[in-house]
């Protein structure tokens, strides 16, 4: 994390797996992302990439807070309690759901008020230094997380209305606990969400319109092609934390549902 100021944009050499969250302190321009340019103003929160597609036309002298996560930094610490499989879950599906696109990352505004006052405190405990900012600054990154998720699944959905609550519920738990292998079983979803473990395949099916297994690939390979284009880790990284057998068996899953390797994706981003 750091605080930034720039009169003229500059090229960070910094890099992360997944993205940064930066939130805009003061200033105004014109940020790119993809060729794509849009306005930013102060209170400003964007998301970038760690793939070098993105940048800030600076118009007046300009203030960032750079939140950047990276796979490191989900490593847990000895005792540590914190469930840091359920941030790296949500750090994927955050990066396979989100359009790329310059502009504000939180159309919600209740929702961007709520980041806009966690990123607050991040940047006071950040400046503050004592002995428990670590933690503190810890908790509200996980707040801040769980609103982005949220906002994603929203997208997911596009306005389509789920009429059965429990099915809503499970897709929600399943796209945030994607890489998790035993809470994403028939078992732990069935037990946890009152479905009868025999019926369970079917009730997915009839509320999908897909087979649960098929979900939960291509939900993964959607996460394998967002890491490949806009993150920095390796074919075999991402192969083994999305728990596919190695880098091959996800290039076979990728060309036969998209027609494309993982290394032809990469190139032609």
């Amino acid at each position: 994390m750091e605080v930034v100021s720039y009169a003229e944009w500059q090229e960070r050499s910094k890099t992360n797996n997944f993205f940064e969250l930066v939130y805009v302190l003061e200033g105004k321009g014109m940020q790119s992302v993809n060729s794509i340019k849009l306005p930013f103003q102060e209170n400003d929160i964007h998301l970038l990439p760690a793939a070098k597609c993105y940048q800030y036309i600076i118009e007046e002298s300009t203030r960032f807070l750079f939140v950047r996560f990276t796979s490191n930094y989900f490593i847990p610490l000895s005792n540590d309690q914190v469930d840091y499989s359920s941030w790296f879950s949500r750090l994927n599906f955050i990066l396979a759901n989100h359009i790329h696109h310059p502009g504000a990352l939180i159309q919600d505004t209740g929702d961007r008020e709520q980041v806009k006052r966690l990123l607050e405190a991040v940047l006071y405990e950040y400046e503050r230094r004592d002995i428990c900012s670590a933690f503190i600054i810890r908790t509200n990154l996980v707040s801040i997380l769980a609103i982005l998720s949220r906002n994603a699944q929203k997208g997911i959905l596009k306005g389509k209305v789920i009429a059965d609550s429990k099915f809503a519920d499970l897709l929600y738990f399943i796209n945030f606990h994607m890489i998790n292998k035993d809470m994403i079983s028939i078992e732990y979803l069935s037990a946890n969400f009152g479905i009868s473990a025999t019926y369970f395949s079917e009730y997915f099916r009839r509320n999908a319109g897909e087979s649960f297994q098929d979900y939960v690939l291509k939900s993964k390979l959607r996460i394998a092609e967002s890491r490949v284009v806009y993150t920095t880790s390796s074919i075999k990284e991402i192969a083994w934390e999305l728990g596919f057998t190695d880098s091959s068996h996800l290039n076979r899953m990728m060309k036969k549902h998209f027609g494309k390797g993982m290394l032809q994706i990469r190139k032609g981003a």
